[in-house]
């Protein structure tokens, strides 16, 4: 096992939003060959009704209806010759890369950077997206959902107390060592607002910053959530984290045993069914108002 896990959320840590080099769509023409790097990309074109249109993925890609998609590699090593077999018209790229970029200009694809760093940026790459697609009321439709579903979490566990809780994102799997937290800024610290908590982390103006441990015991978090989707078939890797937790030394969240491994891998990729995630979590924080985690 690796000492730091790739997740795909890292790609929008350098990301930015909007149309890039050889941009040449033409609003009567919506494009009929998608490829995405980026694997919540791919998901919101298949919310838009365009999953037929897309004919290359990410190998992070999780969609159901996207397994016999051809893989073209990933943000930091794709595969150009796959990628130009495809001929696309589109690209929809979740971060920054020279190369793909290089492609896109001489090949006259239009290339848009997918950024989904915060809520606000999802809705945004929707809108975008349903413009660019031809599909602009059913990004509406999405968006709309997205928000009541949101705000519903947010209005029941309005009032309530809200626990001092750390979400961890990446680290050395063998020991507490090189933190991956998130901050402000992401998605994830939405959440953890959305669901009720308060993020230890909340006075860091870095996204995700790598931290210590003596600095997650210093804040005291009542709540411990780690997002580590490997563990999900290795029962040994969740004792093994707790008992990491515990030894640790003296925190509210070691006292009442509310340490949470999220195996889910979708909680590390933002997308319009984020909201589920946001409930599970919602849970965890406030199980007397949900009836349990």
């Amino acid at each position: 096992m690796s000492a730091i896990r790739m997740i795909p959320v890292l790609w929008s840590v350098c990301a930015f939003a909007g149309f890039g080099v050889g941009e040449d769509a033409s609003p009567d023409a919506a494009p009929a060959r998608i490829v995405t790097i980026g694997p919540s990309t791919a998901d919101l074109i298949c919310r838009l009704g365009a999953c037929d249109r897309i004919v290359g993925v990410d190998r992070f890609c999780v969609h159901p209806r996207l397994g016999d998609r051809l893989r073209v590699g990933g943000l930091v090593d794709p595969n150009l010759e796959r990628i130009a077999a495809l001929t696309p018209d589109l690209i929809v790229l979740r971060g920054h890369n020279e190369s793909i970029e290089s492609l896109a200009r001489a090949r006259g694809i239009t290339l848009y950077h997918d950024r989904t760093d915060s809520f606000a940026d999802l809705e945004t790459t929707v809108r975008d997206l349903g413009r660019l697609l031809h599909r602009t009321d059913e990004a509406e439709r999405l968006i709309v959902r997205f928000r009541e579903r949101l705000e519903r979490i947010r209005r029941r566990v309005a009032g309530r107390p809200r626990p001092r809780v750390v979400v961890t994102l990446a680290r050395r799997p063998d020991r507490l060592a090189d933190l991956l937290v998130a901050a402000p800024g992401t998605f994830l610290h939405e959440t953890i607002e959305i669901a009720g908590g308060r993020n230890v982390f909340e006075q860091l103006d870095v996204r995700y910053p790598q931290v210590s441990p003596e600095s997650i015991l210093a804040r005291q978090p009542e709540v411990i959530l780690e997002l580590m989707p490997e563990a999900g078939n290795d029962p040994q890797l969740l004792r093994r984290v707790r008992k990491q937790w515990r030894s640790l030394g003296s925190m509210p969240a070691v006292a009442t045993g509310r340490i949470y491994v999220l195996t889910d891998a979708r909680a590390l990729i933002p997308s319009l069914e984020y909201p589920e995630i946001v409930e599970r979590i919602a849970r965890l924080l406030h199980p007397e108002v949900f009836g349990g985690p």
